[in-house]
């Protein structure tokens, strides 16, 4: 994946890594990226199976990659895992979302990623996602994972657009996210200043040191809904988010992972939002099983680079 584009990453499991391990001979399965090739269309980028333009609950193909499965490389498969996605994240809330991309690679642990299509504009976005860890052993969407990976990503959309963050800022007053300057009254601002302005130059130390991280991640773990929330104040409001949307009650406890979650619940638009998205799951979220899959997924990984 393009590292100049400032691509918004999520760890995937490690329980989908064990499923394809116990693969039957005759299925199909993920091969490392060196092994896909781009054809068809002159898509060059690494590891796609497929890209789509998105027209509201729409998508029409624009760029094919070879890959040897035939089941990943089918669109019948793609137009599965879109309607999950569409039918747990209301259309009206995703009009950024402009392309929508699929590959196939079990040896990257990038399950699925967003990123504005322009770095100057934060009004049009791209999402991809990893087929790898959306799919279980037998060809079932594993729908607790791509759940919770569908909102965390639609949560930095949502985070991260042209209605909260100005991308031609770069000295900023507010906190800056990496695509722009966060408008003063925007969920991220409000959020970093809430509860990252005493570690955040600690954290800026840390630098590519998975050690420090996770030392750090063990002195401030009763701040983090995840450890994934502590690799930055972006995927930390974007995990809190996707807790806020999954758990059924308020958490009362006196964590400031606890107060992160509550923190949604003061913007009436965002509970809102919540209860529509909570009325299209029609299956039992195992989120212990994914949080757990993925903190294991993203010890044994590493932290990331973003």
């Amino acid at each position: 994946m393009s590292k100049h584009k400032n691509l918004i990453l999520l760890m995937g499991v490690a329980v989908a890594m064990m499923v394809m391990s116990c693969q039957s001979d005759d299925v199909d399965v993920p091969v490392p990226q060196t092994q896909i090739q781009d054809q068809g269309t002159g898509d060059s980028e690494d590891g796609i199976v497929a890209r789509y333009k998105v027209n509201g609950n729409n998508i029409s193909l624009t760029a094919t990659g070879f890959h040897p499965s035939t089941f990943y490389s089918s669109t019948d498969t793609h137009n599965q895992l879109w309607s999950f996605f569409t039918g747990l994240i209301p259309k009206e809330h995703r009009p950024a979302l402009r392309e929508f991309m699929v590959f196939a690679d079990d040896q990257d642990g990038t399950a699925a990623y967003v990123a504005p299509l322009s770095e100057i504009d934060l009004s049009r976005w791209e999402m991809g996602f990893n087929m790898a860890y959306v799919w279980t052993a037998d060809r079932r969407i594993n729908k607790s994972e791509t759940g919770y990976t569908s909102i965390h990503e639609f949560a930095h959309i949502l985070t991260l657009d042209d209605q909260q963050v100005d991308a031609s800022g770069s000295a900023c007053n507010t906190f800056h996210t990496g695509e722009g300057c966060s408008n003063e009254n925007s969920y991220i601002n409000a959020f970093y200043n809430n509860y990252w302005t005493d570690i955040f130059q600690e954290h800026q130390r840390i630098g590519d040191n998975d050690d420090a991280f996770y030392r750090f991640y063990d002195k401030y773990q009763d701040r983090f809904v995840t450890e994934y929330a502590a690799t930055n104040p972006g995927e930390d409001i974007a995990e809190s988010f996707t807790m806020f949307v999954i758990e059924d009650n308020q958490p009362t406890g006196n964590r400031i992972a606890d107060q992160k979650v509550r923190f949604f619940y003061q913007f009436d638009e965002l509970i809102t939002l919540r209860n529509k998205i909570r009325s299209n799951i029609d299956f039992e979220f195992d989120l212990t099983g994914v949080v757990e899959a993925r903190s294991q997924r993203f010890k044994f990984k590493g932290k990331q680079v973003f």
